[in-house]
């Protein structure tokens, strides 16, 4: 979201938090409709949890068959596409996970919702820029001085945030948003420009958490060392169980594929202006990185 117009106003401000998030209204007028909960008001059956024989998900079938499809922006056959991205994505993650991986309809709409961004991104960054000014510029038209936003500037727009609730599957909902944006980068011939995928964390043991999550999604992780070579060509993967008292042991192996960087964990205290004996400098991460 775009910061608002000026902070010593906010004060004076009459809209809640929520009431200010343009994007995330900006992506729910696509399907014509004002609030989160009208989109998703017949998605919440559990029987849609799910795929059909075709793998194309209920979640899908639902939207397009439902009354608010007459009036979205987006065509069938793109919806179609976003869908069956998901579908692949939720199969590369299914990794060594022995229930089936499925997703509630929260879930599902923030991953739809990435991949309209994603795609509008990369097609045409000036055409979104241009398309959510618009949307800023009519969102600010009955606002007080203290409730309007900035418009967007193209920084901006590599910036994301996903609000949701605690223990609603952030961290697997992650896992596909990197391999989202690994495709779309692709996609477009792109995918040489990534330099690094970084997860940062909060200590050292979510860290560690979240080395045994990707481990479990089949995407190549490990615990960022300063020392090690920082050519992308070596992943680890945990052996052993993580909760052992012993030591872990971290075994290399070669990537598939080197234009894909293995994503690297590493805990935010561990970053300072200048490196130290267990410290790195953030200049250390130059770059083209996703964060």
């Amino acid at each position: 979201m775009p910061r608002t117009a000026r902070a010593r106003a906010s004060r004076t401000a009459s809209l809640r938090f929520d009431e200010k998030l343009v994007l995330n209204q900006y992506l729910l007028s696509l399907f014509e409709v004002d609030r989160f909960e009208d989109l998703a008001a017949d998605l919440k059956d559990e029987s849609l949890e799910g795929w059909d024989e075709n793998n194309t998900s209920y979640f899908y079938h639902q939207l397009v068959n439902s009354s608010l499809f007459d009036r979205c922006h987006l065509e069938r056959e793109l919806l179609l596409e976003y869908d069956q991205n998901i579908y692949r994505h939720t199969r590369t993650i299914q990794g060594k996970r022995n229930e089936p991986l499925k997703w509630k309809y929260f879930q599902y709409l923030s991953l739809l919702f990435t991949e309209i961004y994603l795609d509008r991104y990369f097609r045409d960054e000036k055409a979104l820029l241009k398309s959510l000014n618009e949307y800023v510029e009519s969102f600010n038209q009955d606002k007080a001085a203290a409730d309007k936003v900035d418009l967007y500037s193209a920084a901006d727009l590599t910036k994301l945030a996903f609000w949701n609730a605690t223990s609603s599957g952030k961290t697997l909902l992650m896992h596909v948003n990197i391999l989202q944006y690994q495709h779309y980068l692709n996609r477009h011939g792109r995918i040489n420009e990534l330099n690094r995928i970084i997860v940062l964390t909060p200590n050292e043991g979510l860290s560690l958490q979240h080395l045994e999550e990707l481990h479990l999604s089949g995407i190549p992780a490990r615990i960022f060392d300063k020392d090690a070579s920082m050519s992308g060509m070596s992943s680890y993967t945990l052996q052993g169980n993580l909760f052992d008292t012993g030591t872990m042991v971290y075994q290399p192996t070669i990537l598939s594929s080197p234009r894909k960087p293995m994503v690297e964990i590493i805990d935010i205290h561990k970053l300072r202006e200048d490196s130290g004996q267990k410290t790195v400098a953030v200049d250390a991460f130059e770059g083209n990185n996703l964060l």
